[in-house]
């Protein structure tokens, strides 16, 4: 944080006078816009008075007030950034290569990687780009807009702050999901931080997202704001009743989250979302997602080309990562009518050179790698399955080829949402009306009607589950929670590929689904036969603010919600008990 204090001493002044020039000069991409962390200066109204530790001040210092309102035409376009680059920003190095290993849904493919992030071993350029996107770039643009909208203009832009708080709460969830304790008090309000930034809890950091939720969702009103996002938004185009149904969805997802560590919370959380007047996700037009900048639309005018969905470009493009064992297994075995995701996501086995000249050796079964394999697989003949996309018709997303460049990026789903509330039923909360299995069929129906999977086929997949073979074996029927609950886990982790900061969060928690041990990932703070736990803290983080780093954190020591091990010492799976 040292290097990012200098930053903030050497630009301060400059931060609301060039908004005006910013604006002009981004007017076709983002390509010139100044993303550094030039927070505006900490004001001493804002810490005398009596605020709470997530509210802002109700006056600031009338020179700042006027840098503000010489700003305030770029705030949409500042939105338009902060909600396209999120949580997508580096999204190869921040998570394609970690998170989304970690969770069982790829493997690494690139025997120069083979040694870094995929395999366990810390890597430092990759932790500090997620850190720095979140700490210096975003935060850097949420400070901007949150006191833009809260001190120029309260009744206009009411709306709009507590949206870009919404967001915000969002990117931080993942961020201590990743490294467990963290700074976020000292950026909530968009003040500027001190040399050597306090850290906060993991529980902390938690107390302090639901509430900003609760607030955001019990301050929206849609439709009752002069200013609107409108296209600027990269996710719900400006759809302010989404927002709050988002902001109570993704209260649900963290409450279970908490639910091993502190049940009482966790409850009081998730019924206050699924009881909220302003409703849960009501269908996959609520997703929350990131349309990406090559999607065949226009927004705000402006043709959308730019970049392509990071997961085709990562499996396909690059061949960087392919199919993990995990998900093949689960793609045939979970049912007896073989998933049918399956076929429309990924390639059968085959060489690039071929695919690339639509030859697809279609004999060839997909096939999945285990994870930690050191094997070469950019041999001619590839021996894994890599993600299906139409690559030369770039801007055309087809049902068949799933993964095309065009493809939004999902990060909480409507299908997810049936699943939250499968396990919410399971635990008897108020608020979820229906039985955990209408729920956990209603996530499975959900997910394969968002890959346009026909009605006959989901039926089909859902009655030849495997558990329902056999009524003594089917935990809905013998009222087995534990059991119960790795089926709704296994399928909402089905059901959010390829998400992998949420799919490594509820292995991580719940210890499903049961993944296979990784082999040759031993390393110094990870040991054998064990999982990784969180990613370290970046380098330049721990030199510059080493007395507020706690203590004893490594790769392999489990975050705060994280209760036990999935594995003892000797690699043998520990029974999950889920239900404390």
């Amino acid at each position: 944080m040292n290097t990012q204090k200098k930053i903030y001493k050497t630009f301060f002044s400059s931060l609301f006078a060039g908004i005006t020039l910013l604006t002009a000069s981004c007017i076709d991409d983002f390509s010139g816009m100044n993303i550094n962390p030039l927070n505006p200066p900490i004001i001493q109204s804002d810490i005398d008075d009596g605020a709470t530790d997530i509210d802002l001040g109700e006056t600031i210092d009338p020179t700042e007030l006027a840098s503000l309102k010489a700003g305030k035409d770029g705030m949409g376009l500042l939105f338009r950034q902060f909600s396209y680059e999120g949580i997508y920003n580096n999204y190869q190095i921040t998570t394609n290569l970690t998170h989304d290993i970690y969770c069982g849904y790829f493997v690494n493919n690139c025997p120069g990687f083979s040694e870094l992030s995929p395999n366990y071993t810390y890597t430092d350029n990759w932790s500090a780009a997620r850190w720095n996107h979140f700490y210096k770039d975003r935060s850097s643009e949420y400070a901007t807009m949150i006191r833009t909208f809260w001190y120029v203009d309260r009744d206009a832009y009411k709306n709009a702050f507590y949206i870009v708080r919404i967001y915000y709460a969002f990117l931080a969830s993942c961020m201590t999901d990743t490294y467990g304790d963290m700074p976020f008090s000292a950026y909530i309000k968009g003040l500027s931080v001190p040399e050597q930034v306090p850290y906060n809890t993991q529980e902390k950091i938690y107390d302090m997202i639901f509430r900003i939720l609760e607030q955001a969702a019990n301050n929206i009103v849609p439709g009752a704001c002069s200013f609107n996002f409108g296209n600027d938004d990269r996710c719900y185009g400006g759809d302010e009743g989404k927002w709050i149904r988002f902001a109570n969805t993704l209260r649900l997802r963290l409450a279970l989250r908490i639910s091993n560590i502190d049940p009482e919370r966790a409850e009081k959380e998730a019924v206050a979302a699924m009881t909220h007047p302003g409703g849960l996700m009501e269908s996959s037009d609520d997703n929350m997602r990131t349309i990406p900048k090559y999607a065949p639309i226009a927004l705000g005018g402006q043709d959308a080309g730019g970049d392509e969905n990071i997961y085709a470009l990562c499996s396909f493009k690059y061949t960087d990562v392919c199919m993990s064992k995990d998900l093949e297994l689960a793609y045939k075995n979970i049912s007896s009518f073989r998933d049918p995701r399956l076929a429309i996501s990924w390639y059968h086995p085959t060489p690039k050179e071929a695919l690339e000249m639509d030859i697809e050796f279609e004999d060839v079964d997909f096939r999945g790698c285990e994870i930690g394999n050191a094997s070469e697989i950019k041999d001619d003949a590839e021996p894994y399955s890599v993600l299906r996309c139409n690559f030369k018709n770039g801007k055309v997303n087809e049902d068949q080829y799933w993964f095309g460049y065009s493809r939004e990026s999902v990060w909480l789903s409507y299908a997810e949402c049936q699943f939250l509330l499968a396990e919410a039923s399971l635990r008897k909360w108020n608020g979820a009306f229906d039985s955990p299995q209408n729920y956990f069929e209603a996530g499975i129906r959900e997910s394969l009607r968002y890959y346009h999977i026909p009605e006959s086929n989901i039926n089909n997949y859902i009655k030849g589950l495997i558990i329902y073979s056999d009524p003594e074996q089917n935990p809905f029927i013998t009222m087995d929670k534990e059991g119960m609950l790795e089926q709704i886990i296994t399928q909402k982790w089905l059901a959010i590929f390829p998400n992998g900061n949420e799919g490594w969060a509820e292995f991580r928690r719940t210890d499903y689904p049961k993944l296979m041990n990784p082999v040759n990932m031993s390393t110094v703070d990870v040991p054998k036969n064990k999982f990784i736990k969180r990613v370290r803290y970046p380098q330049d983080e721990i030199d510059y603010n080493r007395e507020n780093i706690p203590a004893d954190i490594n790769q392999g020591s489990r975050v705060w919600w994280d209760i036990m091990d999935t594995n003892d010492d000797s690699g043998k799976r520990n029974t999950p008990n889920n239900f404390r």
